[in-house]
């Protein structure tokens, strides 16, 4: 499981990540805060929700619009927030290498056909992302 990156951003010690919203989404974002040395278990309680007998049962992706969570440990300090078709994740640290790395060789970005069609949809002109050549 991976992201589905749609944009990114920094000031060094700010970094924003635009990611493609679906089921995937949550594998991946546990995988993604184990490597950032979060507990699994804490991260994942992020999606786990409490029915009226005490039972707990898994929320749909769908269920996060317009909600935020925070997480902190010694190296980083994530927001993460949940909007109506994608989510965007912030991190503030000091030591971006783990980040960068973990995004390089485990997630995927958006295609450019993709691309094409939400800049012809929203009318906008946004520049397509070169994609890197894996020969």
């Amino acid at each position: 499981m991976s992201f589905i990156l749609t944009g990114t951003d920094n000031n060094g010690f700010r970094h924003r990540y635009s990611i493609k919203k679906d089921e995937k989404f949550k594998k991946a974002f546990l995988k993604f805060m184990g490597d950032l040395e979060f507990d699994k278990q804490d991260i994942n309680e992020t999606f786990l929700s409490e029915d009226e007998k005490g039972c707990l049962f898994v929320l749909d992706i769908k269920e996060f619009e317009d909600c935020i969570r925070y997480y902190e440990n010694k190296k980083y300090g994530v927001d993460v927030f949940f909007g109506k078709s994608k989510v965007i994740i912030v991190i503030r640290t000091k030591t971006r290498k783990p980040v960068v790395s973990h995004l390089e060789n485990k997630a995927g970005w958006l295609k450019p056909l993709e691309a094409k069609k939400i800049r012809e949809s929203k009318k906008i002109n946004v520049p397509l992302q070169k994609i890197k050549n894996n020969k």
